[in-house]
């Protein structure tokens, strides 16, 4: 098709010149018959040399396109393999995930089978640690659905105005205790964050209580978290910062992706399922968002969502 269009494109060029030739040797008072010989050569000339230039250079531009239509092809396959690694990678991930608590309840349930049961010394013991381990497969599957459905557009969002102060000083009070253990203290700026917002309350604090958890499994012993509002006359934007132990940068790109985990015998210790954080992506995105992190090892983490507030032209 593109050869078609340089032939068109060079009889019309050919064709031009024809008539520019004829055109001034009929001015420059040649005669007619001059004039019509002249031009005519011109235009096999012109015709001459398009054949020329398909016969020895026109190889080389179809190379190019050649190249090009390779090029996005190799993209397309490197597409492909690194969906395909992630997807292998998730499914190894979910197996493992899974089978831990499975093994663990069935381990737990064969010893009380075996006799434990009737032993007063060890069977509350095996029937509570049977017990977390059901709990934890719930998380996963609970999260897992919570995914799926963010993923399929099946979970409607419930949007309303609503002041974003009042909902962090509930989720600060849901994690007193924690904090308090950690001895990490949690800094609020409700001065910036005294503002009414339009978003899915429930699903937002689903998004805070996650950074907020993770700011303390993460936090340095006397560390503190911060939650402050930035806001612009087109945006708001909600801050979490910590004090903690920070994610190294390789890190950074995969953060979000399905149970992904910087230290992962250290994850699974702190109770997670290492799905929050991909929650929380889907979250912000399902409201039309955007979610940014930053860190420092050894100096703490940022996480940075984006909201919409009611009036952005009022500030604070």
């Amino acid at each position: 098709m593109n050869k078609f269009k340089h032939y068109i494109n060079f009889f019309v060029f050919s064709a031009i010149i024809l008539i520019i030739v004829f055109v001034l040797t009929i001015i420059l008072k040649q005669n007619f018959k001059d004039a019509i010989i002249f031009s005519f050569s011109s235009f096999i000339i012109s015709l001459i040399s398009m054949a020329i230039y398909f016969k020895c250079f026109h190889k080389y531009f179809v190379f190019d396109e050649s190249n090009s239509y390779l090029s996005n092809k190799e993209k397309e396959l490197e597409l492909l393999k690194t969906t395909e690694k992630y997807r292998r990678e998730f499914i190894g991930n979910v197996s493992h995930e899974l089978k831990t608590p499975i093994f663990n309840i069935q381990g737990y349930v064969e010893t009380l089978i075996d006799g434990a049961l009737y032993d007063k010394s060890v069977n509350k013991k095996y029937l509570s640690r049977a017990s977390k381990s059901i709990d934890r497969l719930i998380y996963i599957i609970r999260d897992l659905e919570t995914i799926s459905q963010l993923e399929s557009s099946e979970l409607s969002l419930e949007i309303s105005h609503w002041n974003l102060k009042d909902l962090i000083n509930d989720q600060i009070d849901q994690f007193e205790v924690q904090s308090r253990k950690k001895h990490i203290k949690f800094i609020h700026d409700q001065k910036s964050t005294n503002i009414k917002v339009y978003a899915d309350k429930g699903k937002i604090a689903q998004v805070l209580a996650n950074l907020m958890s993770n700011s303390i499994k993460y936090g340095k012993k006397h560390g503190s978290t911060r939650i402050a509002m930035h806001q612009t006359k087109s945006s708001c934007s909600v801050i979490v910062r910590d004090t903690g132990i920070g994610i190294p940068e390789k890190h950074l790109n995969r953060l979000f992706d399905r149970f992904y985990r910087v230290d992962k015998s250290r994850s699974r210790e702190q109770g997670g399922t290492g799905l929050g954080l991909a929650i929380v992506k889907h979250i912000i995105e399902a409201h039309n968002q955007n979610i940014y992190v930053k860190s420092t090892v050894g100096r703490g983490t940022e996480f940075l969502f984006t909201i919409q507030c009611s009036d952005c032209s009022n500030t604070n």
